[in-house]
């Protein structure tokens, strides 16, 4: 069954949170459907009848770390999985490979699914499959990944209207899937209405990270009845600027 996972990052409000809840409600379980809200809008979707997710964790239970939230804390609010690794975390918040990977632990010990999201910057595409290996080093000798998601996410596409090529996809598919082969993989980075049936046609691909188009109720209902139509794994990236 398909899964969409909202992540809001720091937008949205009580009333947008209601708006969700009792519209995709009424939705008919035809997927799975994840919602990542702001922290303080968690205990608003107390009623969503799908999944819930936090977009960040800290890597302790607890202790004196103020302004950071706690996977224990999130899994008694409801939580089911959590974002890892986000660019805008590795770029605005200077998050190692390291941490992530800290995090990455504490969210498996707490029973969070973690959603770990890798990805090239713009002057490191020539060198994308240097920047992946070194962003699952900590991964690749696991044995317990099949309840982790990899988010194939390449920040030059954020927001960007630009996506790779269907065969330069399908190549970066292939070499995460020799290094993951038990994970979903999912992509990430300007994905829209339009563009969602050429990406999933891609072999490998089971999922999505879909850019801003996605704010608008109408366009992810949308999004969602097309996802129906597959046994894919879906995650909706909301990117929103005021």
């Amino acid at each position: 069954m398909n899964i969409v996972v909202a992540n809001w990052k720091m937008n949205g409000d009580i009333f947008l949170a209601e708006q969700f809840v009792g519209r995709l409600n009424e939705i008919e379980d035809v997927c799975e459907i994840i919602i990542c809200p702001p922290a303080a809008l968690l205990w608003s979707f107390r009623n969503f009848k799908y999944y819930l997710g936090a977009q960040n964790c800290f890597y302790e239970e607890s202790g004196a770390f103020t302004g950071e939230n706690s996977p224990r804390l999130l899994k008694e609010l409801g939580c089911d999985y959590v974002l890892l690794g986000h660019s805008e975390r590795r770029a605005l918040f200077h998050e190692s490979d390291e941490v992530i990977y800290r995090k990455w632990n504490a969210a498996v010990a707490q029973s969070l699914r973690p959603i770990v999201c890798i990805g090239e910057k713009l002057d490191e595409r020539s060198n994308w499959k240097e920047v992946l290996s070194r962003q699952l080093k900590n991964y690749i000798d696991r044995r317990d990944l099949n309840d982790t998601i990899f988010a194939y996410e390449p920040v030059w596409s954020i927001g960007t209207g630009l996506t790779p090529s269907e065969e330069h996809l399908a190549e970066v598919i292939i070499f995460l899937k020799g290094i993951l082969p038990t994970s979903s993989l999912l992509y990430g980075g300007s994905v829209s209405s339009r563009n969602i049936g050429g990406i999933m046609s891609i072999d490998g691909v089971t999922g999505v990270l879909v850019g801003g188009s996605s704010l608008k109720i109408e366009e992810f209902e949308n999004i969602i009845r097309q996802m129906s139509e597959n046994s894919q794994i879906y995650i909706i990236h909301y990117e929103v600027s005021h």
